[in-house]
């Protein structure tokens, strides 16, 4: 996996995830890597300087495969605020969807492709799932881990 920091048409800046280098080319290519402000499709990458997660003994801290950091692992305490406003995000979305567990990505596909009824959802998806779905143009997001969440 690799982020790029990513500049549209109109300005805004932006980072996305993709598999490869290769699959930002091609996805870039076919216009498939939109801007989430305003939608434009004309897209390119901007200079950005690596991010490199150094545990006790060398090893990417908290990182899965490849030095990509786990889901949910957090770093560095975020301020009371912060964590106020993500909880209240995060009750939000809870309150607002319906939960369909490790059907997530199934069920996200088959909204998209028009054979469920449009409806917010939530539920679990794996990496390789959560690329798939990027890549079929799916939108989505992560609900963030709270500290209370990660004993």
């Amino acid at each position: 996996m690799i982020k790029y920091a990513l500049c549209c048409a109109e300005g805004h800046t932006f980072e996305a995830w993709f598999r490869s280098g290769d699959a930002y080319d091609r996805q870039a290519k076919k216009k498939l890597v939109t801007c989430p402000q305003c939608g434009s499709n004309t897209v390119e990458k901007q200079p950005m300087a690596p991010a490199l997660l150094k545990g006790r003994r060398g090893s990417a801290s908290g990182a899965g495969s490849g030095g990509v950091p786990a889901a949910g692992v957090t770093n560095v305490a975020a301020p009371a605020p912060v964590l106020e406003m993500l909880r209240a995000y995060k009750r939000h979305v809870i309150e607002n969807s319906e939960d369909v567990g490790k059907r997530f990505t199934e069920e996200a596909l088959r909204i998209h492709h028009g054979e469920a009824e449009t409806r917010a959802i939530r539920g679990e998806a794996t990496a390789e799932d959560a690329v798939r779905l990027h890549e079929e143009g799916v939108e989505f997001g992560l609900l963030p881990a709270l500290p209370e969440e990660q004993n």
